[in-house]
């Protein structure tokens, strides 16, 4: 007997593609990766080996003069004994590096590219303004000399102002983003938070902070009057305002947003390989008047019809306005071909029976927390009187470790990464028999283990392109053999929503 994910994704791609794959000599090309986007690279000489953790302050305008974003603060690594900053992502245009600062987290320069100029000009091969052309998708790497900075020297020695170096006191906040799309959560989001402090002078200090997942600190000059922390998430826009006497060192600073939920209503899939790129299904999403869903209408590929033709359709009933308690499978003729009937309590679905043709399946679910996080425990008993216990653990919302372990001695094990964005299944409510929606983020990466039984066809690499809302326009899935480690195809999957 296959395992739960051997199964299912068995039945959905691998007797379709492998069925009829013939070996391939020489084996089919590994795709491109699909990120298409430009990104400017920074690498910096001139500084000395293993200084910690250290950040880009930096300036970039656009070619006319405007402002592309001021003071962004990125991170700095140390690669092959070079000190390099993250990536910066830019569309192809012309720019200019018109501000380059090196800090630890104090904010405090510790290291400057000069202004041309400054005094300090003539000391490096390459001063600011520096002209940055972004001409094609990848990674633009650009060198830059850096000059050590000392306290006891005048900022406008490298053509900057004392606020530029941070020469001045600071305090740390803590900063958490937060955002709620339906009626699901997003918590410890990245984003890029734009802090503004003002003096009564009119003097001000800018910054932009890339947030991190979790809590991050951010530092926040002592000296100043009323202070602005704005962030923009998913086109929702978020703005706190504080006096100087409202803050306070490591006070935490909460940024939520909340916005309705997008509903999935057409899903293309496409097979990729090395002979061509085939429409393989198409799924329509339908909702009822409390937005939940309805039903969905499943085309698929068919061997003795073109294009795809009409295989099934769901049809979902509630007795309670936002759980549904069972799904109906009919065929194209409209005959009834399967069901699944759900009980629901206050942690959620509790039992499960499935029936497809004449195969029926029962589950039982029971919910713990570990640790402060969710575990879902799911006993199947199966018409051939074989059964599995299936063990799933939650962090974040995200299933992160599972298990399955058959009656018959098969078993499978899984740990799991996911992206930051919003997974379109998960908001559609339908939480199937094998719990594989369950999860709010797009999943990244597995690693699975078994025993007693191998797949022919594994996962290897998941992609996506993602829409301004936070949600995948495209994903896509490569396969490989299990056995000769070889790409085989990738599946593309093209989602639209309303």
């Amino acid at each position: 007997m296959y395992l739960k994910y051997s199964f299912i994704i068995a039945l959905l791609y691998f007797t379709i593609v492998t069925g009829c794959r013939k070996q391939v000599e020489p084996p089919p090309v590994i795709p491109s990766i699909v990120d298409s986007s430009s990104y400017l690279q920074l690498t910096f000489n001139g500084m000395q080996q293993n200084l910690g953790t250290m950040y880009a302050i930096l300036s970039i305008t656009k070619q006319n003069g405007d402002s592309l974003f001021t003071n962004r603060k990125v991170a700095i690594t140390q690669s092959n004994q070079q000190y390099i900053s993250e990536k910066i992502k830019l569309a192809n245009n012309s720019y200019k590096l018109s501000k380059l600062v090196i800090v630890k987290s104090s904010d405090t320069a510790k290291f400057a590219t000069p202004q041309i100029q400054s005094a300090k000009a003539g000391l490096v091969n390459v001063s600011l303004p520096l002209p940055v052309n972004i001409t094609a998708a990848g990674v633009h790497a650009v060198e830059l000399s850096v000059l050590p900075v000392s306290s006891s020297e005048d900022p406008s020695l490298f053509g900057y102002t004392t606020a530029d170096f941070g020469f001045e006191a600071y305090f740390t906040l803590q900063a958490y983003l937060h955002m709620t799309v339906g009626d699901v959560g997003y918590d410890s989001l990245p984003g890029f938070l734009k802090l503004e402090a003002v003096k009564l002078n009119g003097d001000r200090w800018l910054r932009e902070v890339e947030l991190q997942k979790g809590i991050n600190h951010v530092q926040i000059p002592q000296e100043y009057d009323n202070y602005t922390f704005s962030i923009s998430k998913w086109k929702t826009s978020i703005q706190k305002q504080y006096n100087r006497a409202e803050l306070s060192n490591n006070m935490l600073v909460s940024f939520a947003g909340s916005r309705s939920a997008k509903r999935l209503v057409e899903e293309s899939v496409f097979i990729e390989n090395s002979a061509a790129i085939t429409a393989d299904s198409r799924s329509e999403y339908f909702y009822n008047q409390n937005g939940k869903l309805q039903s969905i209408r499943y085309y698929q590929r068919s061997l003795q019809v073109q294009g795809l033709p009409l295989t099934f359709v769901y049809n979902f009933h509630y007795t309670q306005p936002k759980a549904w308690d069972s799904m109906y499978r009919y065929d194209a003729s409209q005959q009834l071909t399967g069901f699944t009937a759900a009980e629901r309590n206050s942690n959620g679905i509790y039992s499960m029976f499935n029936k497809s043709y004449d195969q029926h399946t029962g589950a039982a679910v029971t919910y713990s927390m570990v640790n402060g996080n969710k575990e879902i425990l799911v006993d199947y008993v199966f018409s051939n009187n074989n059964s599995m216990q299936y063990r799933i653990k939650f962090q974040h919302g995200n299933k992160v470790e599972d298990r399955a372990q058959t009656s018959t001695g098969g078993a499978e094990s899984g740990t799991y990464s996911y992206d930051d964005a919003v997974n379109p299944y998960h908001q559609l409510g339908y939480d199937d028999l094998y719990f594989t929606n369950a999860s709010k983020n797009n999943l990244m990466s597995m690693s699975k283990g078994y025993a007693g039984g191998f797949p022919t066809v594994i996962p290897y690499r998941y992609e996506y392109v993602y829409d301004e809302d936070g949600y995948p326009k495209e994903s896509y899935v490569s396969y490989k053999g299990y056995s000769s480690q070889q790409h085989l195809y990738r599946i593309k999957k093209v989602f639209r929503y309303q």
